[in-house]
């Protein structure tokens, strides 16, 4: 990483291979510069957030880093490999999932589905099981193991799908705007379980939700076009004003209370 990327992250130094290195990296569709330069590494249970405003880039950044897109310029590292390599040890959880809502399926199946990948082939084995069900319990679905999964709310199901993620024993989760379909109940609770999991595994959200990012995650990552990684305590309303180009309302860092702006931002 470039000096000037690391003044710009103002994170302490870290010990080890990281967990994703992006470096010089640049994108475009066409002609459209979409990532310029992407200079930045994220480090073994770190929890971070990426935001930035519609048309920014995030959703780029989370394709290149799960290897489905390849940059122009520079190189992206996951666990010291190729992107394409490395995305194997990746649990990746969408916006919005599609399913048939008549389709029996319980919370615990759906969690089961994470050892598919690890070549059970269907056979779900006791070991399989308890995985499982430790897997929801941290996640706060305990008692919803057996319900089945369309009868859960918008946040449950995400919960359940992170499940999923942990049973596959994925190192480095990624999260699209997880929080965009729930309430605030939802919200928190969603936000304590994945509070929870720090230091067990490596986390990167993408949300609009600003109040989120300033309660939930250390370190944020900037993304228009180009990239800056802050921590989240010094993600100022001035900052946010000049990564987003509008006013935005932003909540403060200590103790949770808000500014003369009120509640919640959704970009």
């Amino acid at each position: 990483m470039s000096d000037s990327a690391h003044s710009n992250c103002e994170c302490q130094a870290h010990a080890g291979e990281p967990v994703v290195c992006f470096e010089g990296v640049s994108f475009s569709y066409g002609h459209n510069l979409i990532i310029d330069d992407a200079d930045f590494d994220i480090y073994q249970g770190e929890s971070v957030c990426v935001i930035g405003p519609n048309g920014g880039g995030k959703s780029t950044l989370l394709k290149l880093m799960l290897g489905l897109l390849v940059p122009d310029r520079g190189e992206i590292r996951l666990f010291g490999e190729p992107a394409q390599l490395g995305r194997t040890r990746v649990g990746y959880v969408p916006q919005q999932i599609e399913f048939d809502p008549l389709f029996p399926v319980s919370a615990l199946d759906v969690a089961l589905m994470g050892r598919l990948s690890r070549g059970s082939f269907g056979f779900v084995s006791k070991s399989d099981r308890a995985m499982a069900q430790d897997a929801l319990a941290k996640m706060g679905l305990a008692d919803q193991a057996k319900a089945p999964f369309a009868s859960l709310s918008g946040g449950q199901r995400q919960a359940v799908l992170i499940a999923r993620a942990l049973v596959a024993q994925t190192e480095l989760l990624l999260l699209d705007e997880p929080t965009a379909h729930v309430d605030v109940a939802a919200e928190e609770r969603l936000m304590y379980s994945l509070k929870k999991l720090g230091g067990e595994l490596t986390v990167i959200t993408v949300s609009h939700d600003l109040a989120f990012v300033s309660r939930s995650v250390p370190k944020v990552v900037c993304v228009n076009r180009c990239v800056h990684v802050h921590p989240t305590a010094k993600l100022t309303e001035a900052r946010i004003r000049e990564i987003y180009g509008h006013e935005v309302r932003m909540v403060q860092h200590d103790h949770e209370h808000l500014d003369s702006h009120g509640g919640h931002h959704h970009g």
